[in-house]
């Protein structure tokens, strides 16, 4: 197997890893609520690593740590968006709407570092994608079941994911891959536990089945841990630009995914609303491809 080949293998298996964590999240809310999945998905997670690369790097400074617990607390606020949505609405519909992570970060960037974004395509493909997510927030407000809350709560997560991305471009190279991701969940492992303590929700679930844990352990090992390593693998192969096209088939994937597990209805206007953002991300990206 060439590298080229192996890079498309493991970046098409990421994806497909990425997409099944919203089935996966969906079935473990029938006896988890959302903070205590994502409590157990960063502790698996961080033991984890620390198995497989068991060097710590020393704290260099205070302003570096808060740098840390504010990516941290993003990476978090992002996860709990996610869980909730999946609460109130189809995970079809959350992976659609988190697809337009891109024009979140983009904006950001443009506000914080000042990085071209606003050409004309740019922002066709930006108002194309969203009249998509509108289009889906009012087909989910007619079906049973779907609250708008879900939909809302879809785009408070693409927001905290941007806040995270644009935050991670601060953290220079220092840090292993290894190191950089498990830091990243030690801090937002202390931010969940806090948001747990003011909740006031119990940190173990009543109840949780062995098909529970076995979720609850594939999300902390395979879809927290091995695949972000496998993305980055992609990324040393193909290049960056080849492997994040491989995102535009998570809304997709997850779509047919949940049609097949959780026979969540496939609508012609959900096709429409995935047509408009898939078509605005791709115009966005070419646009700032040929700046």
């Amino acid at each position: 197997m060439t590298p080229a080949l192996k890079g498309h293998l493991l970046a098409f298996i990421t994806i497909t890893i990425w997409s099944s964590t919203f089935i996966i999240s969906k079935w473990l809310l029938d006896q988890m609520v959302p903070l205590q999945i994502l409590l157990g998905r960063f502790i698996i997670a961080i033991i984890f690593l620390s198995i497989i690369h068991p060097r710590f790097k020393k704290p260099v400074s205070l302003r570096e740590e808060l740098l840390f617990l504010a990516i941290g607390t993003a990476l978090a606020s992002y996860f709990v968006f996610e869980n909730s949505a999946l609460r109130w609405t189809y995970s079809s519909n959350v992976s659609l709407i988190v697809a337009t992570i891109p024009f979140m970060t983009g904006i950001l960037s443009r506000l914080v570092y000042k990085t071209p974004f606003f050409t004309l395509q740019g922002v066709i493909g930006l108002v194309t994608a969203y009249l998509g997510v509108l289009i889906i927030i009012i087909n989910g407000s007619q079906l049973e079941g779907v609250e708008p809350i879900g939909d809302l709560l879809a785009i408070g997560a693409a927001v905290m994911f941007a806040v995270y991305s644009v935050f991670m471009l601060k953290t220079g190279s220092a840090y292993t891959l290894i190191q950089l991701t498990r830091k990243v969940f030690v801090y937002g492992f202390f931010a969940l536990s806090l948001m747990l303590a003011v909740s006031g929700v119990a940190i173990i679930p009543e109840s949780l089945t062995g098909q529970g844990f076995a979720s609850l352990i594939y999300l902390g090992i395979v879809a927290s841990s091995l695949a972000f390593i496998f993305w980055n693998r992609a990324i040393q192969a193909i290049g960056p630009v080849k492997t994040n096209q491989y995102i535009y088939l998570i809304p997709v994937m997850t779509t047919l995914f949940a049609a097949l597990f959780l026979h969540e209805p496939i609508t012609w206007l959900t096709i429409a609303g995935a047509a408009m953002i898939l078509a605005g991300l791709y115009l966005s990206e070419k646009s700032r491809s040929n700046l």
